[in-house]
């Protein structure tokens, strides 16, 4: 077989185990929400206090469309808004402890990934594939 079609379907094999990932991320409580609530979700949990503009920013979407994704967390007590003291016009963003919880359960669902693949992959295999993961993000 020539390196290209194993190229092909090495990266077909990864698809499909990110797609069986994502599935497990949704499921329990988490199905209640998608993915780009989850996305959202964490991005605040890393940086609490983020605004909405450096959330577009971040993301490079209107500010208007984050707006939307964010006020649907609000009304779904996951994330609060809070006015700056300093300037009225500016808004921060903060989990609600309903928030936390969630990314309690998400941040579980990583680590049991995350040890299944470390029961199969030695410590220099593990090296090797962020290596690899970093090597071809530069492409994008």
């Amino acid at each position: 077989m020539n390196q290209e079609l194993e190229l092909v379907e090495s990266m077909d094999k990864l698809s499909v185990l990110m797609q069986k990932f994502q599935t497990e991320l949704l499921t329990g409580e988490l199905k209640e929400y998608t993915l780009r609530q989850l996305y959202y979700i964490e991005l605040i949990d890393k940086q609490e206090g983020i605004s909405f503009s450096e959330i577009s920013r971040k993301l490079d979407l209107k500010k208007s469309t984050v707006s939307i994704a964010i006020n649907q967390l609000i009304d779904l007590e996951i994330v609060k808004k809070i006015q700056s003291d300093t300037d009225k016009r500016f808004y921060f963003l903060k989990l609600t402890s309903k928030g936390k919880k969630i990314m309690k359960m998400h941040k579980q669902v990583h680590k049991n990934t995350i040890k299944k693949i470390l029961t199969i992959l030695s410590p220099n295999e593990v090296e090797i594939f962020i290596k690899i993961v970093d090597k071809i993000n530069l492409i994008t």
